[in-house]
């Protein structure tokens, strides 16, 4: 099923304005901070909350139209002409899944599974059984007896997988379905998202409500970019209420558009003009030494490399090339790989291995040397 959604959210000072298209199958990760409305989007397309504006649509059919501002839900009038649409979140068929995964404490693993199926009028017996299945298809076959404060986290998030995609939704939302749990069970539940959404497991019997199983458009919303990677065929970046990049995971997570962007995905990001074919002259006057095969003479480019692609060293001599410079360590605090160096007034940042940095007697405040890999350097034209 594809999903079209094109929305306008006025909240106090923040405006959410921000249309999405995903295709039956495809899957969406929607990267940002915290506040730049990712879980706001989402929101709407569930029927949970009516835009100022907008349009949310499943395969042409219409779950939500706000041709205007102003005016009243439920299809009535609205100042000014036009008419609102707004079908209720449970006749969407659409399934959301967020931090909680909100079971019934009363009801065992496989009841809080089958409750989807029951309540889309399956029959007992049958929905038990397909209950079982889905337990089954993310391992917790086993723990189908168990209440939910008998299992842990990482559990109680599988059962609610398995819940979601039981009752075979044209649209998946996602909203940070991995945040609450610690590092070991959010790489098992992540995994275990993406055989399910590479598969889109389905059995050989007729979908409920007596129609075809469907291939839903699937959106998941995250601020890890691990997520992104191993969840999405296409990722879209959102800064204050507004996607300001979306295309292929590698484009997009690979060539940021702005410092925003290079920042959230973990990348450092450079501007400049090409001066030769192996030469970028960088804002601040420095020269940086290109692989070469870059846009003519005079380009305005982008450059991103990864904090690992930064060396750090101790030796007080001149810089001896353009990609030498000196620096002062300014934090060291945890990264993905390592210790993650921010370098004081530089947008630079560096990663190193504890042991390399205790090795090169490398602390906050102390004066060193970088340098990065000019073949670690990725050039593309500045968009």
């Amino acid at each position: 099923m594809t999903l079209d959604a094109a929305m306008q959210v006025n909240r106090g000072s923040f405006t959410l304005d921000a249309s999405v298209s995903v295709a039956p199958g495809e899957t969406l990760a929607l990267l940002g901070p915290n506040g730049s409305g990712k879980s706001t989007l989402l929101a709407v397309i569930a029927g949970l909350l009516a835009p100022e504006r907008g349009t949310v649509s499943v395969d042409g059919r219409v779950l939500t139209e706000v041709p205007q501002l102003g005016g009243a839900p439920s299809g009535g009038g609205r100042p000014g002409g036009g008419r609102m649409t707004v079908v209720p979140a449970h006749r969407r068929r659409i399934g959301l899944l967020g931090q909680d995964p909100l079971l019934f404490p009363h009801l065992s693993a496989l009841e809080n599974v089958a409750f989807g199926l029951r309540s889309h009028g399956m029959k007992a017996a049958e929905a038990r059984d397909r209950a079982s299945e889905w337990l089954a298809a993310v391992g917790m076959s086993e723990f189908a007896a168990r209440k939910p404060a008998e299992l842990s986290g990482g559990q109680q998030q599988r059962v609610a997988i398995a819940r979601v995609l039981a009752t075979e939704p044209d649209v998946l939302l996602f909203d940070e379905p991995m945040a609450a749990l610690d590092v070991q069970n959010a790489s098992l539940v992540r995994t275990l998202l993406r055989e399910c959404l590479a598969s889109r497991i389905s059995a050989t019997h007729t979908g409920i409500d007596g129609r075809p199983p469907t291939v839903p458009a699937t959106i998941v919303v995250t601020h890890d970019v691990v997520d992104a990677m191993v969840l999405a065929d296409r990722v879209a970046i959102m800064e204050a209420g507004r996607i300001i990049d979306s295309g292929a995971v590698a484009r997009v997570l690979g060539e940021p558009v702005n410092q925003f962007a290079a920042t959230l995905v973990g990348l450092n990001v450079l501007h400049g003009i090409v001066e030769s074919n192996q030469l970028v002259r960088l804002a601040d006057g420095r020269g940086l030494a290109v692989g070469g095969g870059v846009s003519a003479v005079g380009a305005e480019v982008s450059i991103a490399f990864p904090p690992s692609a930064v060396t750090l060293r101790r030796e007080a001599s001149a810089p001896s090339h353009p990609n030498e410079w000196h620096a002062t360590v300014d934090l060291l605090e945890p990264g993905l790989r390592g210790i993650r160096v921010t370098l004081l007034g530089d947008t630079v940042v560096a990663e190193a291995s504890p042991a390399d940095l205790l090795a090169r007697d490398i602390a906050s405040g102390d004066r060193v040397v970088a340098s990065v890999d000019p073949a670690q350097l990725t050039v593309y034209p500045r968009r």
